[in-house]
């Protein structure tokens, strides 16, 4: 994981470095939108038909100078049968604002175009630093692109051992439902809910997922939780008890009934 975070740095500075020297090519100039210019290009085969399509994404000019956060459109570029690069897919929540990093600055970090489809990486904060990798996947069936995993990390940059704050959050396509590029905010609002545990017991797990191994942390029946994200089968919630000692993590759903 560390390596990984660690990596951010070294990605920030060859993201930073490639953007000053990308360029937009003529081809694809007549998608640029009024009042917008470039923030990054990226050309491959975005749906394995052996052409060069590419994802253009856009910054409204002088962004760094306006207080309130404004979009920066995701655009999909198909190349058609006749050589012409096409719209597909514009997504205007898709790309977090400049602002979105908090204290560190720009949270974008680029875009990969891969053999299945394409990666989008975020990171950002201040003291607790965070970031975020989405993965989509090309559906041939239905020509187009559907998130596969969304990976989330955190640490604290105080702390000498990474271990005691670090936190690693993987939710795969079973649990994230489907979900098209064109649905996609990378900056979900969140809804706080409470929940009150009606298994006898029920135990915290690191990542949604189905028969994965829980932790040794567990909830009892009648505790009350707080929550602001909901898989398929998995709750994440924070619970604090009378000692305020406070456990957070992901809980089955079946376990739970919402507090209305």
């Amino acid at each position: 994981m560390y390596k990984w975070m660690l990596s951010g740095f070294s990605l920030l500075l060859i993201q930073t470095i490639a953007a000053q020297t990308k360029t937009l090519p003529e081809e694809a100039r007549s998608f640029l939108l009024p009042g917008y210019e470039m923030l990054d290009y990226i050309a491959g085969d975005l749906n394995n038909d052996k052409k060069a399509d590419a994802i253009l994404v856009l910054k409204q000019t002088g962004e760094d100078t306006i207080d309130t956060d404004v979009n920066r459109p995701f655009v999909i570029l198909i190349r058609q049968t006749n050589g012409k690069l096409q719209q597909v897919v514009r997504n205007d929540s898709a790309i977090l604002c400049y602002r979105c990093g908090g204290v560190f600055g720009d949270p974008y970090q680029g875009i990969e175009i891969n053999e299945s489809g394409f990666d989008i990486d975020f990171y950002g904060g201040s003291s607790w630093r965070w970031s975020r990798h989405y993965f989509f996947k090309y559906n041939a069936a239905k020509k187009n692109w559907y998130l596969h995993r969304d990976f989330s990390s955190s640490y604290h940059v105080t702390d000498e051992d990474l271990d005691k704050s670090a936190t690693e959050t993987t939710i795969d396509a079973t649990e994230l439902g489907s979900i098209s590029i064109a649905e996609f905010n990378s900056f979900p609002n969140y809804t706080e809910a409470k929940w009150r545990v009606m298994a006898a017991k029920t135990f915290f797990y690191n990542n949604p997922k189905i028969g994965s191994k829980p932790r040794k942390g567990y909830l009892l029946k009648g505790d009350v939780v707080s929550s602001y994200l909901q898989t398929k089968n998995f709750v994440e919630v924070y619970f604090e008890n009378k000692k305020a000692q406070s456990s957070s993590g992901f809980v089955l759903k079946k376990d739970l009934i919402k507090i209305e």
